[in-house]
């Protein structure tokens, strides 16, 4: 047994360059290793028995052309960085979940049709958005991972617990040098003097973290309209966008409208994060 810190790991499809790269990036920051993970399986249950052991051959080879391609851009760009690189037989999904359970960060990308629909509407729904014990980032391959020059924004919508998502946002924020915005979305239709409240309960509770992370340059606003619609918004300048994960009993709570549209539509990395991230520390803040 080690006492090895948690790694960062990254789901890669695909040859996905962008995702590799900025699960890199992430690595340095946090001053974790990587484990880069490919998943392959067969189309279902039972299948083996019907495919020819050629193809079964065929499906082995490509998953590790994937890790050969990730593996070849991790030496060639980052040789500093420690990293594993692992083939696991069965449903993303289902892999990824057993993963973020001893992962710092789970990164995945949102180009590869298949897992952008089990992120919203299926497996990776379930089992990765809605339960998974680490912050989940998607990112978009088309557009160059933290490319926009707006910082890190973190979006607060009235129905999600703030601590988690602000804790993580102030950490990148740290982490990266960049300013931090923090976004709070009241609902459309609200009073002026209701969001002068809001502005009020904003800076208070952000002045606490500000306290603990007194280095960043810290921007505050208060908005009222379609959550997602600011969200999107601020995904077209930002290098990274903080959500936290929804309450709610469902187990499709994360897959909500403004979930869908955000992720859809993003421009730059997006993260979700556990409502309960960084309570195992010493903190004596509260939602």
């Amino acid at each position: 047994m080690t006492n090895q810190p948690p790694p960062v790991v990254v789901g890669v499809a695909d040859d996905q360059p962008v995702v590799v790269q900025y699960a890199v990036a992430e690595a340095r920051r946090l001053g974790r290793s990587l484990r880069v993970v490919h998943c392959w399986a067969m189309p279902s249950i039972g299948a083996e028995a019907y495919i020819a052991a050629d193809t079964t051959t065929i499906m082995r080879t490509e998953a590790e052309r994937v890790l050969d391609l990730a593996r070849s851009l991790i030496v060639e760009t980052a040789p500093d960085v420690d990293a594993e690189f692992v083939v696991e037989y069965g449903a993303p999904g289902n892999v990824l979940t057993e993963e973020a359970k001893g992962a710092a960060v789970l990164v995945i990308g949102s180009d590869d049709l298949p897992w952008f629909e089990r992120f919203l509407g299926g497996e990776l729904s379930g089992h990765l958005a809605r339960t998974a014990s680490c912050p989940v980032v998607v990112v978009p391959e088309e557009v160059p991972a933290g490319s926009g020059d707006g910082g890190v924004v973190v979006t607060i919508d009235g129905e999600t617990s703030a601590a988690g998502p602000l804790r993580y946002a102030f950490e990148q924020a740290d982490a990266r040098g960049e300013q931090l915005h923090v976004l709070y979305a009241a609902p459309a239709g609200t009073l002026d003097a209701d969001l002068e409240r809001y502005r009020a309960t904003l800076a208070q509770v952000v002045a606490g973290w500000q306290e603990q992370f007194p280095g960043i340059d810290v921007l505050r606003s208060t908005s009222a309209g379609g959550a997602s619609e600011l969200c999107i918004e601020a995904t077209a300048h930002a290098g990274l966008v903080v959500m936290g994960r929804h309450q709610g009993r469902s187990p499709f709570a994360l897959v909500r409208p403004i979930a869908r549209a955000v992720l859809r539509d993003a421009q730059c990395p997006v993260v979700v994060v556990p409502l309960d991230y960084g309570r195992d520390r010493t903190d004596s803040m509260s939602d």
